[in-house]
């Protein structure tokens, strides 16, 4: 494996003014997809900081859940091939330099209450000891990483999609990595109903270009209710974009299933009990009883 397999946008791509600013002003200018509304904007802008964000949102803690990782290094700095790391050594660590970088594809879960919000799937490129040790040896997620450094990422959202991540929005990711995203996504929520983005994140030694998929768009609207309903008891949860499918209001509104046929029920007795004192009435004013 080369380097330009691994790494095939890298250097940066150019593409249309993220974030601005000057004196007074701050303007994030991206040519979003006409759909997206203003919570997925905050999240979708998230610039390696996503978890706070999610953490914000839904009042609860974040927490990454790796899926699965694939470490190699450069075999020498005059060879473009990578090979494999099964094992992290102080050697393998202190090898790491811009002319033998080690490399490393990975996928986790972003899971709040015990469900997952998020599937990140990133090549990692570090290039320093350092960084190799705090990522490798101490395992800081990408997240914490920037934080851990005290460095504020340099960001680039490359591109931003609805439904099933194409072909040009997974390139960044190897074959491997790109079909696990997607087929994950797949099985949480309707597919035409995610959303997704691909994003780099850069500071010094350490490079990044992230694909992130949000299993619903439901959950920047519903919240709370997405987080914690059942959706094998609900199917449409997830359906509706605005958040309000019709089962995920009858359950909030009368607490089971059953709350709509109850009310259907006293409704029908009420009817029912009108019409007989109307009879009775009736009945009266001819000088008959009902009972005789």
């Amino acid at each position: 494996m080369d380097e330009k397999s691994l790494f095939p946008n890298i250097p940066k791509h150019k593409m249309t003014s993220f974030d601005s600013y000057n004196a007074k002003t701050t303007s994030i200018s991206y040519p979003w997809p006409r759909e997206v509304n203003g919570i997925e904007r905050i999240a979708l802008s998230a610039q390696g900081d996503l978890q706070r964000v999610l953490s914000a949102f839904f009042a609860r803690p974040i927490v990454i859940a790796l899926v699965y990782s694939h470490t190699s290094r450069q075999v020498s700095p005059t060879s473009s091939s990578y090979e494999p790391i099964h094992q992290v050594t102080p050697a393998i660590i202190a090898s790491a330099a811009p002319d033998a970088p080690i490399v490393q594809t990975r996928q986790v879960h972003l899971q709040c209450n015990g469900r997952i919000v998020c599937t990140a799937t990133s090549t990692v490129k570090i290039t320093s000891p350092s960084t190799a040790h705090l990522f490798l040896q101490e395992k800081y997620a990408i997240g914490q990483m920037f934080r851990r450094m005290e460095k504020v990422p340099a960001f680039e959202l490359i591109k931003v999609g609805l439904g099933e991540v194409d072909r040009d929005g997974a390139s960044a990711i190897n074959e491997k990595s790109s079909s696990a995203a997607a087929s994950f996504a797949t099985t949480a929520d309707k597919v035409g109903n995610q959303l997704w983005r691909r994003y780099t994140l850069t500071v010094p030694h350490f490079e990044c270009e992230i694909l992130e998929v949000f299993p619903a768009r439901e959950m920047f609207t519903a919240g709370e209710r997405w987080l914690t309903a059942d959706p094998s008891s609900v199917p449409e949860l997830g359906s509706s974009v605005n958040g309000y499918g019709s089962a995920a209001t009858a359950l909030t509104h009368n607490g089971n299933g059953n709350g709509v046929l109850h009310q259907g029920i006293k409704i029908v007795v009420a009817v029912g009990v009108l019409l007989m004192l109307l009879f009775e009435a009736l009945m009266h004013l001819g000088g008959k009883s009902r009972y005789c």
